[in-house]
């Protein structure tokens, strides 16, 4: 999966997008990690690994990313506390920050957002709107719901507590990304492993994420959803049926490569399907989205002849000549014939540029997203 954080030295700030549509911008910080420092969900330096810390989840050197900031128990000689991107609290006496008070915003306590409908609340995460425990329209849809962390429950899905110690789903709160709010703290360690890339995208699936930045030209988006795409080149990513998505890499969903189980189970590799890598790219790099599979997003964008093909554009193979039901492979186009793809075979090298007739002759028609 990802891993999410950028080197500077304290005195150096860098500019990330918050989220997409319907949040502002925050301004985030980039330190280094000057020992390895454990993630926690609180601000307690005592507080023992498990539901509240994970060991060891930015190692001695790696660049952090903060994007707001509290007091809270002295450790590491300061009393400043970072929350980074993803959702955990590290102490800021242990980073390359060499300011004595907040050099960022203090974190909120709480965010509101309007419900999307009217929502039960859960006594668990996870829970069905009519599980024992459950308050039958708790809020109202487009009333505010006042959120103080969030959680990923064993489906991949994100559930936030709401300050009445309530839960619900996050897919009906209008929070404005599909992934992680930033600025919300985790409400607990599941779903996040130390030495992920990304941390905290440990889910089977489609995984979330927040989406990049969508301004800019038609040309400047096109690159960036390129860069993105050749980003996780190299990275010993494997082709696993049904992994990744808006959140980068991801584990897969049951499956036996050629319904062979001596080949393992895509269940338990980490990577991207064809998919599942250009729903990444189009996200993380333009913060657009085409769509979870093939079929989805072969109607996205606009139909274009093949012979009048332009980097960016997304190519399709499939049993039957632009039939977005049988579909069968998608790549990004590079240019000069050369395609990125997630394909097999599933090993570290399953994410790579190949030759546009790789895969035999592809459909007659690209999709044409920007432009």
């Amino acid at each position: 999966m990802r891993k999410t954080v950028l080197t500077a030295v304290a005195a150096l700030a860098v500019l990330v997008p918050l989220t997409s549509a319907g949040t502002a911008q925050a301004e985030v910080r980039t330190f280094t990690a000057t020992t390895a420092l454990d993630g926690r969900t609180v601000k307690d330096p005592d507080v023992p690994v498990g539901r509240k810390r994970v060991a060891d989840m930015y190692l001695k050197g790696q660049k952090v990313n903060v994007v707001c900031q509290d007091t809270g128990p002295e450790h590491g000689g300061k009393n400043v506390w970072d929350l980074t991107t993803e959702g955990l609290w590290i102490p800021d006496g242990y980073t390359s920050n060499t300011s004595d008070t907040m050099v960022l915003p203090r974190c909120a306590t709480s965010k509101s957002f309007p419900a999307k409908a009217d929502l039960n609340g859960r006594k668990n995460k996870g829970d069905a709107a009519t599980a024992p425990g459950a308050v039958a329209d708790r809020y109202r849809a487009g009333q505010q719901v006042p959120v103080k962390c969030q959680a990923q429950a064993e489906s991949g899905t994100i559930w936030d507590f709401t300050t009445d110690d309530f839960w619900v789903p996050d897919n009906y709160v209008t929070t404005g990304t599909n992934g992680f709010v930033q600025g919300l703290p985790r409400c607990d360690t599941d779903g996040i492993e130390p030495g992920e890339t990304p941390p905290g995208n440990a889910v089977h699936g489609r995984s979330n994420g927040p989406a990049g930045p969508a301004t800019g030209t038609n040309a400047q988006k096109v690159q960036r959803v390129i860069d993105t795409a050749k980003s996780q080149i190299g990275k010993g990513h494997l082709y696993s049926w049904g992994a990744g998505g808006k959140g980068g890499a991801s584990y897969g969903v049951h499956h036996y490569p050629d319904n062979d189980p001596s080949q393992g189970d895509d269940y338990n590799r980490l990577g991207f399907d064809c998919s599942g890598l250009t729903l990444y790219a189009f996200w993380k790099g333009a913060g657009f989205d085409i769509g979870a599979w093939t079929g989805a997003q072969n109607t996205k964008g606009r139909a274009v002849a093949i012979a009048d093909r332009k980097p960016g554009d997304l190519v399709f193979w499939g049993r039957s000549d632009n039939d977005s039901d049988a579909t069968t492979h998608v790549a990004l186009y590079l240019g000069d014939n050369k395609i990125l793809e997630a394909s097999p075979p599933r090993d570290g090298k399953s994410v790579r540029i190949s030759e546009l007739n790789s895969h035999g002759t592809p459909y007659t028609k690209v999709r044409r997203i920007f432009g």
